[in-house]
C-alpha cells in the first residue's frame, strides 16, 4: 500500500476527523471542566463571605454541563461508570435547582 491509500483508509475510518485534534478537544474539555469547578467554588465562597448566604445558580449550570457531558459519553461508549456519573450529576443538578427555586420563592 502506498502512503496516500493508507491515509485515505484512515480518513474513512475516522470520518475525516484528525485524531490529534480530537485528543486536543477532549483535553481542552477536561481542563475547562476543572476551571469551571474552580470558578463556581470561588464565586460561591466570595458570595457567602459577602452576603452570608449560599449562591446556587452557578452550581445549577455547572452540574447540567457535567451531566450532559457524561450522558453523551455514555451514549457513545456505553460504560456503566459514565451512566453512574450521569445519574449523579443530574441528581446534583436537580438538588441545586430545587434550592435555587426555593430561594426565589
Amino acid at each position: 500500500m502506498e502512503k496516500e491509500e493508507i491515509l485515505a483508509i484512515s480518513r474513512r475510518e475516522n470520518k475525516n476527523r484528525d485524531l490529534a485534534e480530537a485528543a486536543t478537544a477532549q483535553q481542552a474539555g477536561n481542563i475547562a471542566g476543572r476551571v469551571g469547578a474552580c470558578v463556581c467554588c470561588l464565586v460561591s465562597v466570595v458570595f457567602v463571605w459577602a452576603t452570608g448566604t449560599m449562591l446556587y445558580s452557578p452550581w445549577v449550570i455547572y452540574f447540567s454541563i457535567l451531566g450532559t457531558h457524561s450522558l453523551v459519553t455514555y451514549r457513545i461508549k456505553k460504560r456503566t461508570t459514565d451512566l453512574t456519573l450521569t445519574v449523579l450529576y443530574f441528581a446534583m443538578f436537580l438538588l441545586f435547582l430545587v434550592f435555587f427555586a426555593i430561594r426565589l420563592v
